[in-house]
């Protein structure tokens, strides 16, 4: 058909370039990018709060640290809040690190109705925690039963159920939090023995951290690396940051060399894991992630 009118040809132009100049204010979708949460740090005990020297981290290249929920019983919380201000100043985003299902010296078994008060109790914690200024994101220990979930009828179930409320009880008060777990390392047999259906954790969380620790599991850095892959290669859209051991083992708490806690992290990052956090800070030499 063609197009002999004047004005409709020039209505056709005007209405063509309106559509180029309001496209430049959309953002074009790259579907090849990463979008994944990056980061590297550190868990940090409550007690070391104090004397952790957040310029040298930073410059060091960490953005994230794991800072126990103890410290709010040791310190005052404006004190605590104030620390978390001067960590976000340098570009350092603080998760506060809660117990999950071992809370007081005892296992919680979410399948008992009894225990439905403590599981409340948590969601209520981790709400508290969201909302705080300056935190960025809740991270929860032991989302687990010590080892012997085959024996409980229902339990992966009753873990699974948990966090889909828990994550969406975090959500209702703060959208932006970054919800983290850390997972056992056991790859497939972490379900059997742990609780733990990485298929459902990984889609609810924003970030996994399999506990990937050489020296108890009498592992070398290869061993990191076969692991690692796995946790990236099976998430269904959670972050994988690698936990990793910064000393020798729980039974020989000496830190390790610089070149072989490198070297550990490097193996992680081979198995394109989106991120490493060390246990722990106070137990590990300064690595500069930066360098890596």
């Amino acid at each position: 058909m063609k197009l002999r009118n004047p004005i409709i040809i020039c209505i056709l132009i005007l209405s063509a370039n309106c559509f180029l100049n309001n496209l430049k204010n959309f953002p074009l979708i790259n579907l090849s990018s990463d979008k994944k949460i990056k980061g590297f740090g550190y868990w940090l005990f409550g007690k070391d709060m104090i004397t952790v020297n957040l310029n040298e981290l930073s410059k060091n290249g960490v953005s994230d640290i794991f800072l126990n929920y103890y410290a709010f019983t040791l310190y005052p919380e404006n004190g605590v809040l104030k620390w978390v201000d001067n960590a976000n100043k340098l570009n350092i985003r603080i998760h506060i690190w809660m117990q999950a299902f071992f809370r007081d010296g005892k296992w919680i078994d979410p399948t008992k109705s009894d225990n439905s008060k403590i599981l409340s109790d948590i969601r209520t914690e981790a709400k508290k925690y969201a909302l705080l200024k300056g935190v960025s994101g809740v991270h929860f220990d032991y989302l687990r039963y010590p080892g012997n979930a085959y024996n409980i009828d229902g339990g992966t179930t009753a873990i699974n159920l948990f966090i889909k409320t828990l994550v969406s009880t975090i959500r209702s008060v703060n959208s932006k939090c970054i919800i983290s777990a850390a997972l056992m390392p056991e790859t497939t047999a972490s379900k059997k023995f742990y609780g733990q259906d990485y298929t459902a954790i990984s889609k609810y969380m924003d970030v996994v951290i399999p506990m990937i620790y050489k020296g108890n599991y009498k592992g070398n850095t290869a061993w990191i690396k076969t692991t690692s892959e796995w946790y990236v290669q099976n998430t269904q859209g959670a972050s994988v940051w690698v936990g990793l051991q910064s000393y020798k083992s729980d039974d020989d708490t000496t830190k390790l060399p610089l070149t072989e806690l490198s070297e550990d992290v490097k193996a992680a990052l081979n198995a394109k894991a989106n991120g490493v956090v060390l246990f722990r800070y106070g137990l590990s030499n300064n690595i500069n992630f930066k360098s890596l």
